[in-house]
This record gives C-alpha cells, structure tokens and sequence, in this order.
C-alpha cells in the first residue's frame, strides 16, 4: 500500500519521484497497485476545488482527505484528534469486555492495575511518540483512564455511606504517572531512541532536515 502526500508547491516534484520509483519498480518485478494507493495533498486551502482523481501517466489515484496507515489516521490537516478519539474508542472496547474482571472481588488491586496497564492502556495510546496533545485531547483521555480508574477500585465508604472517589484518591492509589505524563515520558523516550540511530536512516533524515523558508509567527491556520 502506497501514500502519496506532498504539497501544492512540490506535486510536480511528487510526479517526477513516483515516475522513477515505477521505472524502478519494474526493474525488480514489482508493480504499483493502484487500487491500494491514494493522494492526499497536505494543504491550507479548501479541498472542494480539488479533483477527485489524479492522472499520474498510465495510473489514476484517488484524492482523499484522511488515510488510514499502519493503524494511525493521516489527513490533509494535521490534525490528530481524530485520531486519539479512535484509540479512545478502541480501548473502551477492551475496557468493556474486562470490566466484569475489573469489578470482580475475587482480583486483587495490583492484579486489575496490571490488566489496566498491560491490556487497555497500550491500545489507548497506540503511536501516542508522534502525537501533539491540547488541552481538549488531555481531557479526554484523562477522562477515560480515571472511567477505568474507577471500575478497578470502586467507592470508598465513609460515616456507614459510599461516596465516589475523587480524582487525587484515584490517581493516589493507582500510585503511577497519568496517562498524560505517560505519554510525555514515552515522548522523551522516542526522541532519545531518535537521536542515537544512524544518520543514513530514514527517521533521521527527517528529523534532521532543515525546511526552505522561515514559519510565521502564531497559531497554524488550515
């Protein structure tokens, strides 16, 4: 499967590198497909204007807004709300199928603390090293492990009443950084990883690239 992303200014430069890597291509016995290969063009401006297919020689691709690759959601505004909503979705699905386990008085703390850890929260932060967290984003999946937070250890009583737990209990007898500090940790931890890799890898020259002109100052408009 092949994604085609480029800009308005290097689509001609996109055309001429897909030519060579099609006449490359055949020098090996390997064809494009051009029904698993789509363009998307990463772009401020409106895509109404834009044609839904796009004549590359003999192979027509289709223009899209939003890609699916290696289970994370590309699209032409580089936004990854979307994105981290799927993952939410995603991992209330595993927490509805283990919530009567972690309900169950039979379970320890420590063992529903580990189903938390080992089976919900990696699909809830799936490719979370390349993710650009606001406010919106945090409160969301805070939301959602203190849901989970709450199921495992339940109310607490006080004066022969059970209450609620509030937020800090929850997060003092879970004893473990938040999913938000989490994702920050697992950051840092990519970006270290990055910076020892070879030079001649592809991650790396990414990182290392230095872009053509200077961004302006203030907030990404799309």
């Amino acid at each position: 499967m092949l994604m085609m992303l480029t800009t308005g200014r290097t689509q001609s430069a996109m055309i001429e590198a897909f030519t060579s890597l099609g006449k490359a291509a055949k020098g090996t016995n390997l064809f494009i497909n051009q029904e698993k290969t789509k363009y998307m063009q990463v772009t401020k401006k409106c895509y109404a204007g834009y044609p839904y297919y796009l004549d590359v020689g003999p192979y027509k691709f289709q223009v899209v807004h939003s890609f699916t690759y290696l289970g994370s959601d590309i699209n032409c505004n580089n936004d990854n709300s979307e994105e981290i909503q799927k993952c939410i979705l995603a991992a209330n699905r595993c927490y509805h199928g283990l919530r009567k386990h972690l309900r169950s008085h039979l379970a320890s703390k420590n063992t529903k603390i580990l189903m938390y850890k080992v089976l919900i929260r990696p699909v809830l932060i799936y490719a979370s090293e390349t993710w650009t967290l606001s406010n919106t984003n945090e409160g969301r999946l805070s939301l959602f492990e203190r849901k989970v937070l709450r199921c495992t250890f339940g109310a607490k009583q006080e004066n022969k009443t059970w209450q609620k737990r509030y937020n800090y209990e929850l997060y003092e007898a879970f004893n473990e950084p938040n999913i938000v500090n989490y994702i920050e940790v697992n950051r840092l931890a990519w970006a270290g990883h990055l910076m020892y890799i070879n030079n001649d890898r592809i991650l790396k020259k990414f990182f290392n690239i230095k872009l053509g002109r200077v961004r302006r100052f203030g907030r990404l408009k799309f």
